[in-house]
């Protein structure tokens, strides 16, 4: 599924969906998003979700978006661990 940019912040990022619901992904501390990354450009986004076991037995998250900017193919890999706070 391609989704498009909406915003770029400097701690996170969001993305919409073509029905036009909004994703934002926050950064890690010191994490810049690669300056081709615009509002507007499509992404590709996939998920790579650390082994349950893990989570349960309280180990770090190792799991990570790959945000795929598809004019250029720039990837930007976001980690769970950036939106734990959040959960």
């Amino acid at each position: 599924m391609a989704f498009i940019i909406d915003w770029v912040g400097t701690v996170a990022i969001s993305v919409r969906t073509s029905t036009g619901t909004q994703l934002a992904f926050s950064l890690e501390e010191n994490q810049l998003i690669p300056p081709e990354f615009k509002e507007g450009d499509e992404v590709e986004i996939s998920n790579h979700p650390d082994h349950p076991a893990h989570l349960a037995m309280g180990m770090e998250n190792g799991g990570y978006y790959e945000i795929t900017h598809v004019p250029t193919g720039t990837v930007l890999r976001i980690r769970h661990r950036a939106d734990m706070y959040k959960v």
